[in-house]
């Protein structure tokens, strides 16, 4: 509650800050500004905007992304920007109390460029040994994760581009065009590494790639849903996920997500004598990450590789 009284106010103080000097440190180059919320949405607008554009990442590399509150400084920067790029979702909650109460924004909302999908948690073993109906429809936020989509969010920025800057519509339509060229030649990889895949992936942490394995058709058990807050886990999700584990239809490696402590899933290969195996979401990366350049692509490569060998050696 405390938390709801106090965000008015603090947009209150963000509108006076407006005309001072945090407004001041917006770079005089003639670059557009773009700011994003998550790195997918920096990584596809550096893809299409280059050089042409100033782009911001608000979701710091290392950074939880699932408990970030912007600042005054955050809020003066969205209300300044060309076009403010975010994904969508219960996460994003914060985003539409700016956009209602700031100045208009130039706004996309990535999951307006795909086709969400409600999930209902199947898979996720406090919901299966919980026994009870979970039908309240809830849309699973993180849509990147399959490549089609990223493709279509990469599109989407694209048009936005172009409406922002028509005199650098060629410069955008080749840029965009080369990075979904990349994209799909990614699907066309997994397409062939993971056609007929039946067995399963389990997951001793969180499991936010619900659209990545619904579009390669695959079968998973994890701990957590994907916005769940990574708690400790029960002594009934560790004994359905151990007996899962030792079933013949099961991948021999347990998987978890990028900047977890992974601490279930170490306990759960060690009990298991099993390795494990980061699957990257390319939800946030961390400092070293973000400092080398890696991109969606390259994280989906490292992804790429790592599920060759659980498949081939550990399964």
């Amino acid at each position: 509650m405390l938390k709801r009284l106090f965000f008015p106010v603090l947009l209150a103080i963000t509108v006076m800050l407006s005309g001072c000097s945090l407004s001041s440190e917006n770079p005089s180059d003639g670059k557009l500004q773009i700011v994003t919320t998550i790195f997918p949405a920096y990584d596809f607008a550096r893809g299409v905007f280059g050089d042409t554009a100033e782009i911001t990442l608000l979701l710091k590399p290392g950074m939880e992304s699932h408990s970030y509150d912007p600042s005054a400084r955050d809020i003066v920067t969205i209300d300044s920007c060309d076009l403010f790029i975010y994904n969508g979702g219960e996460s994003d909650a914060w985003v539409e109390n700016i956009l209602k109460s700031a100045d208009e924004v130039n706004a996309l909302r990535m999951m307006d460029a795909v086709e969400a999908v409600a999930d209902n948690h199947e898979g996720i073993a406090e919901n299966e040994h919980d026994g009870h109906d979970h039908d309240a429809e809830e849309y699973d936020e993180h849509i990147w994760t399959s490549p089609r989509n990223a493709a279509l969010i990469v599109e989407s920025i694209r048009e936005a581009a172009v409406t922002l800057a028509p005199l650098n519509k060629t410069l955008y339509e080749s840029a965009a065009g080369e990075y979904v060229a990349e994209i799909n030649a990614l699907d066309e990889k997994f397409t062939e590494l993971l056609s007929g895949e039946k067995r399963y992936f389990i997951f001793g942490d969180r499991f936010p790639l619900l659209y990545f394995f619904r579009e390669y058709g695959l079968n998973y058990r994890a701990a957590f849903p994907g916005c769940g807050s990574e708690t400790e886990p029960s002594a009934q999700t560790i004994a359905f996920l151990i007996e899962k584990l030792s079933d013949k239809d099961t991948i021999k490696t347990v998987f978890y997500i990028e900047l977890s402590n992974h601490k279930l899933a170490d306990t759960l290969a060690a009990e298991n004598g099993l390795p494990t195996a980061e699957f990257h979401t390319c939800h946030n990366i961390t400092s070293d990450d973000f400092a080398a350049g890696e991109s969606y692509v390259s994280l989906m490569e490292r992804n790429y590789q790592m599920l060759r060998n659980a498949l081939t050696n550990g399964g």
